[in-house]
C-alpha cells in the first residue's frame, strides 16, 4: 500500500481498493476511514471476532487505539476500557466510548483492568503501540480463552515476552492484524460513520495543512 504514494497530489490506487463517499460525510476528516478506522474495524471484527457483550480494553489510544474504542462501541461491547500514561488522551477517551480509564503511568494497568471486571480480565485486549511493555500488558489483560490482539508496529527487532504455561493452560490467543479487506470491509465502516454509530468530528483533534507535514510527523513521533 505504501508504493501508491504520500504526500502527493495524486496516486494509483486499486479499484477493488476504493470504496464511495457518501455526500453527507466530510472529505477531509473521512481520509481516517481507510487507515486508522479502517485497522480498528479489521482488529476487532475479523482478529478478535468481537460480539455485542464483551468486554475490550485498548492499551495506547493514539489514532488507531482511539478508533478502536469507537468501533468497540458501535459493536456493542458491555466495557471499554481505555490505557495510555497521558492523562489528555484518556479525557478524550471517554468521548470515544470509554467506559473506564486507566493511566498506566500512575497504576497498575493489569491490576486495574482485572479489578474492573471483577477479576476475570477482559475477552478482548487490543494494544495499538507496538512496544515490549505494552504487549506484555496486553496478553496479561485476557481472561482465560481471551483474544490479545496486536496491531501496534514496533521498532525492528523489538521481542515480546509471553508467560508461555499461563499462554497454554488459559489458553490465551495472540493474534496479529494488519488492517483489514477493503472490498468487503471498507463500505461497512463508510455506513458506520454515515450512521454516526462513528463519530468522526471527535475523531480527529487536529487538522494540519501541507505544509506543516514535517512538524506534524515530529509531533507524531513525540506521542503528541
Amino acid at each position: 500500500m505504501y508504493s501508491m504514494g504520500g504526500l502527493a497530489e495524486y496516486c494509483v490506487v486499486p479499484a477493488n481498493a476504493l470504496a464511495v463517499l457518501p455526500n453527507s460525510l466530510p472529505y477531509t476528516e473521512s481520509a481516517i476511514l481507510g487507515c486508522a478506522v479502517f485497522t480498528a474495524y479489521g482488529a476487532l471484527r475479523h482478529a478478535a471476532e468481537m460480539r455485542a457483550g464483551d468486554s475490550v480494553a485498548v492499551i495506547g489510544v493514539g489514532g488507531v487505539g482511539s478508533s478502536c474504542l469507537q468501533i468497540a462501541r458501535a459493536f456493542g461491547a458491555s466495557e471499554v476500557i481505555a490505557v495510555d500514561v497521558l492523562d489528555d488522551k484518556l479525557q478524550n477517551a471517554k468521548t470515544l466510548g470509554a467506559t473506564h480509564t486507566v493511566n498506566a503511568a500512575k497504576e497498575d494497568a493489569v491490576e486495574r483492568i482485572k479489578e474492573i471486571t471483577g477479576g476475570r480480565g477482559v475477552d478482548v485486549a487490543v494494544e495499538a503501540l507496538g512496544k515490549a511493555l505494552t504487549f506484555s500488558q496486553c496478553t496479561q489483560s485476557v481472561r482465560d480463552g481471551g483474544k490479545a490482539v496486536m496491531i501496534g508496529l514496533a521498532a525492528t527487532n523489538v521481542v515480546g515476552e509471553v508467560d508461555i504455561t499461563r499462554l497454554v493452560r488459559r489458553q490465551v490467543k495472540i493474534i496479529g492484524s494488519y488492517g483489514a479487506r477493503a472490498r468487503q470491509d471498507l463500505p461497512q465502516i463508510v455506513k458506520l460513520a454515515e450512521s454516526g454509530a462513528f463519530n468522526l468530528e471527535n475523531a480527529i483533534s487536529r487538522k494540519c495543512k501541507f505544509e506543516e507535514a514535517n512538524s506534524a510527523y515530529e509531533d507524531l513521533n513525540q506521542g503528541k
